[in-house]
């Protein structure tokens, strides 16, 4: 079977000035990736090639195993496609009642109505049909750019940051219920997003574009477990990013953490030679404990079922947060920390 879209070598221009390099990335049917990367990464860039709203400056872009773009003489126009696209700013059509925005995109004109009825229905917005987009609050509004996404029956679904406008609980809604929709249907979509709960709740892989290059496509779990950066440390949900002294001592890298030098297996080759790290721990990997390293609670706060405390210690800048199950004593406390469980990444700003 082929794959539901595979760019292959692709490069992205924008004014003169390259934003996207030597792209390679594949969808299986089926399947959800989200493209993730800081604003001004270039992934709305590659978005756009692949949609057809731009031409890349070289490589090849296949839908479905078809060639869709290949940056010379082969152009499908976008219509041509068999996407189903999704904005972040809804793009629907003011004059047009929600109902006539969703009909207007299917072919086949026969119960076109009843069609485009049973979509809004399948996004709990059949009631509004009558209605002009601007009377909907914004989480109505993408419920209709789903539905609209796939009035034309697409083989591939595109979101550009669909929630990124939406209040918390309107975004875990509709994440629910598109996760739910991408299984049940097969269809296979690429999101672009670089929300960490996006990846947790969507993806079947991350591909990460930092630096105009994709440095990274792996799954959630592996992402989480073997960060390639500190971004896709933070992506995965990893807590830290705090800046700490650290030297190679044969192949392990010996750190120095509030006073206490602790070493990391196998850390050496990680460091590069650099004398400062970023490190980045899962949950967990740091816990109050009756022995330990030595630091200071200044405040802790109630979060998601835990209690977050905030530590300082000495020769860090910024406070560590540390997961507990009570709240925790102001004043000197003492941090167990599993080593083994730590990710390092050099620095040299």
């Amino acid at each position: 079977m082929s794959a539901a879209l595979a760019i292959d070598g692709v490069a992205v221009q924008r004014g003169g000035r390259l934003v996207v390099e030597e792209a390679s990335l594949g969808l299986a049917p089926g399947e959800c990736v989200v493209l993730a990367g800081e604003s001004g990464s270039g992934k709305t860039s590659l978005l756009r090639v692949i949609g057809g709203l731009d031409r890349p400056a070289r490589g090849t872009i296949r839908i479905g195993g078809a060639v869709v773009d290949d940056a010379a003489a082969t152009f499908v126009r976008p219509e041509s496609r068999g996407l189903g696209m999704v904005f972040q700013d809804f793009a629907l059509w003011p004059h047009l009642s929600v109902l006539e925005n969703v009909a207007v995109v299917i072919r086949d004109r026969a119960g076109r109505d009843r069609k485009a009825l049973a979509l809004l229905d399948r996004f709990g917005v059949a009631s509004c049909a009558g209605r002009l987009p601007a009377t909907l609050s914004g989480g109505q509004q993408q419920r209709v750019g789903l539905a609209r996404a796939l009035a034309a029956a697409p083989r591939l679904l595109m979101l550009d940051e669909p929630f990124s406008s939406l209040d918390v609980e309107t975004r875990e809604t509709l994440r629910t219920e598109l996760r739910a929709l991408i299984v049940e249907s097969g269809l296979s979509a690429l999101c672009i997003s670089h929300d960490p709960a996006d990846i947790a709740r969507l993806a079947d892989r991350v591909a990460v574009l930092e630096d105009r290059r994709l440095t990274a496509c792996t799954t959630p779990d592996a992402m989480f477990a073997r960060p390639a950066t500190p971004y896709a440390a933070r992506l995965a949900g990893l807590c830290g990013g705090v800046r700490v002294p650290a030297r190679g001592e044969g192949s392990d890298a010996a750190i120095a953490l509030g006073g206490a030098q602790l070493a990391i297996p196998g850390g050496a080759a990680r460091l590069a030679g650099a004398a400062q790290a970023l490190l980045f721990w899962p949950r967990g990997a740091l816990s109050l404990a009756a022995e330990g390293v030595p630091a200071t609670c200044i405040g802790a706060h109630f979060e998601a079922g835990h209690w977050q405390a905030l530590l300082r210690l000495d020769g860090l800048a910024a406070p560590v947060p540390v997961q507990c199950a009570a709240p925790p004593p102001r004043g000197a406390v003492a941090l167990r920390v599993a080593a083994d469980r730590l990710h390092l990444f050099p620095f040299s700003g």
